[in-house]
């Protein structure tokens, strides 16, 4: 990590605007946590509802379609995105609104229809941006075939395809109304590449898809004897060569992202031969996130736009099953544990930003002296409402100014450009217990840049500490 560059959202970071403006609201009327969190937890029941919605109108038994909901509902990642006010919920809810409403409309003709279908598919890349793959899906499900190569029979529906235009208009209205020139793809989004991250991005896509979101083990296990076959030759391949490498320890990545692979592959070759659009769309929807793989990272928030398609392809293989109901308890039961585990150890990791606010900068501010800040997750939000100003790069502190850093969440570039400072006050967070973020104990919920690719991992010890500089 190098200097601080605190700025703008939308001059910082790609397509986060409309998060922000979404957020508008909440903050118009103080800005209170749990206000925020209700939009997030409405945002969510809409996605739900959309996702029901949309299993019905594929056709599904009214099981198949209680279970997309209930089993997007348990999706450990989406419940612990809702505790957030990252915009990856909303990312997913807009999706599939969009995709219900587009496939309403192709069954129906209304011209709402088509409108709702245009406004959630035009604003879902300005949640994530990745959300522009959806257009060629949307694309594909309009067809009346599978036959995806012949030309002509693209041209001979051409006039189905007005609200993925309309979608492409929002969206370019969008960037003129907001000069959001990042989520253009122009010249700023280059310099977010970085291919040397690629295989490390695509490894953890493929484990992610195992050990946080359910659908991995539920398909390996339900969905037919051949996959598994094959995986156990391929573990047991795996298992040996970590062996003889003297590299045991390590072996759960690769076995995971054997899964990983296993099931995808699985998931496209059975869409395609059932010759189904719907689940071909489902299917390369689960693919959506790979477009990130030359970002900085690729964490498991980057999926969540993807678990309605992953709900739906569950329930779709455990309708005709003998035991479906004791199996869709099962995976729920699961993500809500999961889920339960990952919310208790993020709360902590929330709590302690708020804690080393309160004990550092509220005492200093209260007395009179300016405090910067160069931090970074939960700490920005409660050096902020604890009266700390951000450090900007070009900014350099005056003498008897304070700066408040945390180790997990600060900038260890920053101390070296600045003026000499002395070391007032430190406060260390320890003691065993869940890690949602955690360089030493591998946890990455927000970030796989450090090779986390669990987003909860147990650990022990010291888990972070805050500091307190004034300069002289």
């Amino acid at each position: 990590m190098v200097d601080n560059k605190c700025g703008p959202v939308g001059k910082d970071y790609p397509n986060n605007l409309f998060m922000s403006y979404y957020l508008v609201p909440a903050l118009a009327l103080g800005g209170q946590e749990w206000l925020v969190h209700t939009v997030q937890l409405l945002t969510l029941w809409l996605g739900i509802v959309a996702t029901v919605s949309l299993a019905l109108r594929f056709g599904m038994s009214t099981f198949g379609a209680c279970a997309a909901g209930l089993i997007l509902a348990a999706t450990p990642p989406v419940i612990a995105m809702t505790s957030t006010a990252m915009p990856d919920v909303l990312a997913m809810s807009l999706g599939a609104i969009g995709i219900e409403r587009l496939w309403a409309w192709k069954q129906e003709h209304r011209f709402i229809q088509g409108i709702f279908a245009a406004l959630a598919l035009g604003l879902a890349p300005f949640t994530r941006m990745h959300l522009f793959l959806l257009w060629p899906i949307a694309a594909l499900l309009l067809r009346d075939n599978t036959r995806i190569l012949d030309v002509r029979s693209w041209w001979a529906t051409k006039n189905r395809y007005w609200p993925i235009i309309a979608a492409v208009a929002v969206w370019i209205a969008a960037l003129a109304l907001t000069g959001d020139r990042r989520s253009s793809g122009g010249l700023g989004f280059a310099s977010w590449l970085f291919p040397q991250f690629m295989y490390r991005n695509f490894r953890s896509y493929l484990i992610e898809w195992v050990a946080a979101m359910p659908l991995g083990l539920t398909w390996l296990v339900f969905r037919n004897r051949r996959i598994n076959r094959w995986f156990l030759i391929a573990a047991g391949a795996i298992m040996l060569w970590k062996m003889w490498s003297d590299a045991w320890p390590g072996v759960w990545k690769p076995l995971f992202a054997l899964v990983g692979a296993l099931v995808l592959t699985d998931i496209l070759v059975w869409s395609v031969a059932s010759r189904e659009l719907r689940r071909i769309a489902l299917a390369l929807w689960l693919l959506i996130p790979l477009s990130a793989l030359p970002y900085l990272h690729l964490p498991v928030k980057y999926l969540v736009p993807c678990a309605p398609a992953m709900a739906l392809l569950i329930a779709d293989i455990l309708q005709p099953m003998r035991w479906r109901t004791a199996a869709l308890g099962g995976i729920a039961a699961a993500g809500v544990v999961w889920a339960s585990m990952v919310l208790h150890a993020d709360a902590k990791f929330a709590e302690m930003g708020r804690v080393a606010a309160a004990r550092l900068i509220v005492p200093q501010v209260a007395a009179g002296h300016r405090v910067w800040f160069a931090s970074q997750w939960g700490f920005y939000w409660y050096a902020l409402k604890a009266g700390a100003k951000p450090l900007w790069t070009n900014q350099v502190p005056a003498p008897g100014d304070y700066l408040a850093r945390g180790e997990m969440e600060g900038y260890p570039q920053t101390l070296k450009r600045l003026p000499p400072a002395v070391l007032v006050e430190t406060y260390t967070v320890a003691g065993p217990g869940g890690r949602t973020m955690s360089w030493k104990d591998h946890a990455g919920l927000y970030s796989n840049y450090y090779s986390s690719d669990l987003m909860w991992a147990w650990g022990t010890g010291e888990w972070n500490h805050y500091e307190l500089w004034r300069f002289e």
